[in-house]
């Protein structure tokens, strides 16, 4: 068996066209269950483009991280500090976004991602991270309980008019709790 080595950065502007095209890839793997029909293509296009991720790098609230294995990148996760938690009363940095392309899944590159970013939450004296996930992604809601993340309920997330239930998680770090 070959030993894949990866390793972690922050993402720079440069990186814009390989996250679009990444994250587009995730997308669909992810969410186009039954095909490719118009709505995601229009979601897709309106979150994944090159120019959005430019300005997510340019924003000074926003890091991404992003794993590689040589020269390519397989995963990155997008920490956002400037969102609020659909539950009230929670507060804290927002994994906004968590991708790691389909080959390189179960190789501790998405654990290793979200603790370099709780990481980084920590160091800002945040004591907090959240997320949401949509319902019907079974990989990512085991993945997340499986490290330490607790389900606070559900938050509506719409597509083309077409509401999808998300799960919002959620992590006390270091000593607190929710």
């Amino acid at each position: 068996m070959t030993t894949v080595n990866f390793s972690y950065r922050r993402s720079l502007p440069a990186d814009a066209l390989i996250l679009s095209t990444l994250a587009t890839q995730v997308f669909f793997d992810t969410y186009a269950t039954n095909g490719i029909n118009p709505e995601l293509v229009k979601e897709s296009e309106t979150l994944y483009s090159v120019g959005v991720f430019q300005n997510r790098l340019c924003d000074e609230t926003i890091v991404i991280l992003v794993a590689t294995s040589g020269d390519d990148t397989v995963g990155f996760i997008d920490v956002d500090f400037a969102t609020t938690c659909p539950v009230e009363g929670i507060h804290g940095a927002e994994v906004f976004r968590l991708y790691v392309q389909r080959p390189f899944l179960r190789m501790g590159i998405g654990r290793s991602l979200m603790a370099k970013a709780e990481a980084l939450v920590s160091s800002k004296c945040i004591s907090s991270i959240w997320l949401t996930a949509w319902s019907g992604n079974h990989r990512a809601l085991g993945f997340y309980k499986s490290i330490g993340y607790q389900d606070l309920g559900s938050t509506e997330y719409v597509i083309e008019g077409k509401g999808y239930e998300n799960r919002v998680l959620y992590r006390g770090l270091g000593n607190n709790t929710v």
